[in-house]
């Protein structure tokens, strides 16, 4: 069986510079003193309703710098999740998508993406471009899946 991706669509908000995009579940770190980890399950759960507190973690990947936002660092955490937990969007998000590696290898592809040609992976109708897409691939060259 080829291992899935959680893709997440963020809802359309006119303040959000990535309105409307593919991503991991994720976001910033809450209160003072919240660990990065605490983080990481707080953001799932909010987001999604998937509890990752029995789940396997895998470890996290190195820091990934925004474009948009200069000086803002996102560091990936890698969970493995057993089956298909209940999905439930909260209001940031629209829809998900479990995309299997293979599909993700397969589709990358380029795109004209806000007057820029960036590379992109054609996942179901969607586009997963910027941040999202370089996790991925490098996720994808970790793994010897490229």
């Amino acid at each position: 069986m080829d291992l899935e991706l959680l893709l997440v669509k963020r809802a359309l908000v006119p303040s959000d510079p990535w309105s409307g995009d593919m991503a991991f579940p994720g976001g910033k770190r809450g209160q003072q003193g919240e660990g990065l980890m605490e983080t990481a399950l707080r953001e799932v759960l909010e987001e999604t309703g998937i509890d990752l507190n029995s789940s396997c973690f895998l470890g996290v990947m190195d820091v990934f710098f925004s474009s948009v936002r200069p000086g803002m660092g996102v560091l990936p955490f890698v969970f493995l999740v057993n089956g298909y937990p209940e999905v439930r969007l909260n209001e940031e998000l629209t829809s998900y998508l479990w995309v299997p590696l293979g599909e993700l290898k397969g589709s990358k592809g380029r795109a004209l993406i806000k007057n820029f040609d960036v590379p992109v992976f054609h996942v179901e109708g969607e586009i997963v471009w910027g941040l999202t897409y370089r996790m991925i691939d490098k996720l994808l060259d970790m793994l010897g899946e490229d």
